[in-house]
Order: C-alpha cells, then sequence, then structure tokens
C-alpha cells in the first residue's frame, strides 16, 4: 500500500459496481487520504433514465454510457479494473474475481446492482427482452429494427404479431418505452416503410399488473399517462398478468393469447445475485428478523437488510448501496424504492461515512432527499410529483424533464450529444439512431449492472 507523508498506510477502499451508487461513493471520495480501487464489468458508466431511448432510436449507446477511466481523470490515485465479481470473503476482507487476484479491502462498498425480476413467468429468461442495461436497450433497438425488416420482406407476418409490441409493467419504465415505441412507429416507420400499412397494424400494448399505470404517483397523473398513451395510441390494459411467453405470442393469466414477437419486460427487479451470498452471511437471526417483516427473503435474491449507516450488519467496514441495499427511511419508515436518486444519494453517503471513520468520527445514519419522481409520455408530455402535494403534467413536466435530465448526464460532450439530438427529433419526429450493426442484439449479460 502507499504510504502518507512515509507514516500511515492509505486505507484501501474497494468499490464494486460503477453505477449511480458506486459513482456516488467515489466522488464523495475524490478528497479523501484513502486508495480507491473501482471494479465493474463494463467500462463505462450507464446512465439508465434514457435507456428506452437508445432502446427507439433517439440516442446512441454512447450518448448515455461514459467511460469510467475519463470520470477517473480527476480522482488522482484512483484505479480502476474491468472484472466480474465471483464473490466476497467478508472474513479475510477480499473480493474474489474472475481472471484477476483476490483483492484485500479495508473498506467496501457494494453496488453491483439488480438483474430483470420475471416474477416466475414461464419462457421469459428465455424470450424476455429486460430494459435495465446498455445491451439491453442495442438489444431491443435491434430487435425493433430487424423485425420491421423482416416484415418488408414478408408483409404476412405482421398478421402473425410481428408489428405487435407488448410490454409488462407498467411504471415509469414501461410508461416511457410505450410512448417511445407509438411515436417510432406513427412518425418514422411509417414514413420508412410506405408499402407497409404501419399505421393500421402496427400495435403496442402496455400489460400492468395493478389497476393503474405509475403506482407511486397521484391518480391525477396516473390518468393524465394513460389517457396520453391512448392517444398516441398505445392499448394500456391494467390488472393483466403474463404467465408464459413463447417465441410468436404470449399467454395471461386469464387464458388469453396475443400474438407477439416482442415481449419488452419492464415489471421490476431483483437484486444481484451476489446479495444471497451476502445474505447468507448474516446470522439467521438477525436476516430473518429484519426481513422478514418487509416480505424479503435473504439468500434467494432479495435486497439485503442494511444499517441506518448503510453498512452491513455485522460488518461496520462493508456498506451495501443501490438496488442491492434494503434502506428504510428515516422519515416515513417505509424501505425505499429501487430508484437512481436513491442510488445516488446512498453512494454519496456511504463515501462520506466511510471518510468519517478514516477520521475518526463516528458515522452518521442515512436520511433520503426526496427530490420527486417523473416520468415522460411522449413529446411534450410527461408528469412530474414533486414532495408534497405539487406536480405537474404536459408542456411544462416535459420541459422540467428535459432540463433535469441534461443536468445529471456525465460528460459535457454528451450533454451535447443528447440536446442535439433531442432538438432533431423533435423538431422533425425523426430518429436518426435506425441502423443496423453486424453484432448488434447480444444477450445481455447476468448481473449486468
Amino acid at each position: 500500500m502507499r504510504k502518507m507523508n512515509n507514516e500511515a498506510p492509505q486505507p484501501q477502499v474497494v468499490i464494486l459496481g460503477a453505477g449511480f451508487a458506486g459513482m456516488g461513493a467515489v466522488r464523495k471520495l475524490k478528497h479523501s487520504p484513502v486508495k480507491v480501487t473501482l471494479i465493474d464489468q463494463n467500462d463505462y458508466h450507464t446512465f439508465q433514465p434514457l435507456l428506452y431511448q437508445v432502446a427507439t432510436a433517439v440516442l446512441a449507446p454512447n450518448e448515455v454510457g461514459f467511460p469510467i477511466r475519463q470520470v477517473l481523470h480527476q480522482h488522482e490515485g484512483a484505479v480502476f479494473h474491468t472484472a466480474r465479481v465471483s464473490g466476497i470473503d467478508l472474513d479475510q476482507k477480499q473480493v474474489l474475481l474472475e481472471g484477476m487476484p483476490p483483492l484485500a479491502y479495508d473498506y467496501l462498498v457494494v453496488g453491483l446492482g439488480a438483474v430483470a425480476n420475471f416474477h416466475g413467468a414461464a419462457g421469459a429468461k428465455e424470450y424476455a427482452l429486460p430494459m435495465y442495461t446498455l445491451r439491453d436497450a442495442v438489444r431491443l433497438r435491434h430487435q425493433l429494427l430487424a423485425t420491421l425488416e423482416q416484415v418488408d420482406r414478408n408483409p404476412a407476418l405482421a398478421d402473425d404479431g410481428a408489428l405487435t409490441f407488448c410490454i409488462v409493467g407498467g411504471g415509469p419504465t414501461g410508461v416511457e418505452i410505450a410512448g417511445a415505441l407509438a411515436e417510432f412507429f406513427h412518425s418514422v416507420a411509417a414514413r420508412d416503410y410506405p408499402n407497409l400499412p404501419i399505421r393500421d397494424q402496427s400495435r403496442v400494448v402496455l400489460l400492468e399488473h395493478g389497476p393503474h399505470l405509475l403506482q407511486p404517483f397521484k391518480p391525477r397523473l396516473q390518468g393524465y399517462a394513460q389517457q396520453a398513451l391512448e392517444k398516441m395510441g398505445v392499448q394500456v390494459r391494467t390488472g393483466q398478468c403474463v404467465q408464459e411467453i413463447a417465441p410468436e405470442h404470449i399467454i395471461l393469466r386469464s387464458g388469453e393469447i396475443l400474438k407477439t414477437r416482442t415481449l419488452i419486460w419492464t415489471a421490476g427487479v431483483q437484486a444481484n445475485p451476489l446479495a444471497a451470498s451476502l445474505a447468507a452471511s448474516l446470522s439467521d437471526s438477525q436476516a430473518n428478523s429484519q426481513a422478514n417483516s418487509q416480505g424479503i427473503e435473504p439468500g434467494k435474491g432479495g435486497r439485503i437488510p442494511v444499517n441506518p449507516d448503510l453498512s452491513l450488519k455485522g460488518h461496520p467496514e462493508v456498506f451495501i448501496v443501490g438496488d442491492m441495499a434494503m434502506i428504510t427511511d428515516s422519515k416515513t419508515d417505509q424501505v425505499l424504492p429501487q430508484l437512481g436518486s436513491v442510488a445516488q444519494q446512498a453512494g454519496h453517503h456511504a463515501g462520506s461515512n466511510i471518510a468519517r471513520r478514516v477520521e475518526g468520527k463516528e458515522t452518521l445514519p442515512f436520511e433520503y432527499f426526496d427530490k420527486g419522481t417523473m416520468a415522460t409520455v411522449g413529446p411534450g408530455a410527461a408528469v412530474v410529483q414533486m414532495p408534497g402535494r405539487r406536480a405537474m403534467t404536459g408542456s411544462a413536466a416535459f420541459a422540467a424533464w428535459l432540463g433535469v435530465h441534461v443536468m445529471l448526464l456525465t460528460g459535457s460532450e454528451e450533454k451535447a450529444g443528447v440536446l442535439v439530438d433531442w432538438a432533431w427529433s423533435l423538431l422533425t419526429r425523426q430518429r436518426g439512431k435506425r441502423i443496423i450493426l453486424s453484432g448488434e442484439g447480444p444477450d445481455p449479460a447476468p448481473g449486468d449492472a
């Protein structure tokens, strides 16, 4: 270990995952006297809220993916490795990596994210297209464009559901991609393929298990979103549960069969599989007493209960953040949702608590600051739910959504590129990223974070 002023060795801080949580911890430790090592299986940070725009050819992958090594140019002494985490040895304080020797740590931040939760639907792992990673978005874009080319060569495929795109999950991601797909078919595909009855035969079907879209939002915003989608031609079907997924159809729990070759899954996530081994390290009494009250089973894909300061129970040197952590809001006593804003704030707090420990100070409990929730429905249409009773819809909400998302993007080049692409798309109703590259559409890697 490198020494500070020839006196004491720098504490080794290992951060697993370069998502919102992990990058938040990295930035918070920038000026701390520690050596930071960041691990991720990808060499880029993904801005997940805009993945659906990559999938629908509004943005290019590099506009929502930012090189991690470039971020670390401003973090002197930080080290990054592209590697997959295979395990964590809590007793030996080591991270086990594929293709690399074990990595020792004094402090550990675990923010490896989540994977799709298919809720036991038969065939989902094989045939559903999740929307959580950049690979997922590229794969869906390939599916969208390749399907149109197939129907162009063989128009009879439209009668077999090739132009029916089903989305499972009526949360913000499901609503956003449903609106983007409807806009794509009517404004772009119909002009690209004038020989095909795109406007008549294309269908976007949004299936939601609950009684309303956007469950966490106020009823007025739920109603606005549904009406806006239906005005765009989206078929919104609430109270629907998908039981089985096959290559060319899906079966609902009611027994109804829908012909489709594209099933997009946005109906929730579960913690990275590594959470199972960490949860198993907790004593049965600790894990069960904490998790059962929330209906979560440690060691079976559920999130990991953490202390108020975000540390792992029994291991104060380990902090769990992001979608892997089961964080209880100190104000409401409710478990916080798996949102980017929660992950980012938790990452910052974990980094801050490590810095406090290094300085010999006590850690502080995490307090989540709710900045509101938003979702775009289509061009000029969005919903914004702010803390308290305030809310916005329509063009004002859409403008707020645009501003917030540009501000949150990582690099100046990415911000400029996104602004240009958005302006072009809004003014012309065109999508400039609709080309098919050989080798696109890879299967998403398990546990991609």
